[in-house]
């Protein structure tokens, strides 16, 4: 499956890349989304990114039909709102993200 993974934290972006490429998936990581993103199965965005508009970036892919899934951290009811609002299959905490990835992708959080 392509995977975008739209995320501006270096941490999280090699790790859960790395999580999906041991799966199989081909990965491409953007830490901006102000320009064309390419086609994609699926999307994975880090809806507290500070350096793009995450909200944007999931409308839009969302207008491509992309699945897309956000993630934010546990406390931040607001952006996990805001991001289902936007679109988002799902929205995870970033350490379920994290912890189970597999199940997260797969619909099964």
């Amino acid at each position: 499956m392509k995977v975008l993974l739209l995320e501006d934290n270096l941490m999280w972006s090699v790790r859960t890349r790395n999580g999906l490429e041991a799966m199989g998936h081909e990965v491409a990581v953007f830490s901006k989304a102000d320009g064309e993103l390419p086609p994609a199965d699926l999307a994975i965005v880090n809806l507290g990114a500070t350096r793009f508009d995450a909200i944007s970036a999931v409308a839009m892919l969302k207008k491509r039909g992309t699945k897309t899934i956000g993630h934010v951290g546990h406390k931040d009811k607001e952006l996990w709102k805001r991001g289902e609002e936007a679109g988002c299959d799902q929205v995870v905490s970033n350490g379920t993200l994290a912890n189970r990835l597999q199940a997260v992708i797969e619909g099964d959080r």
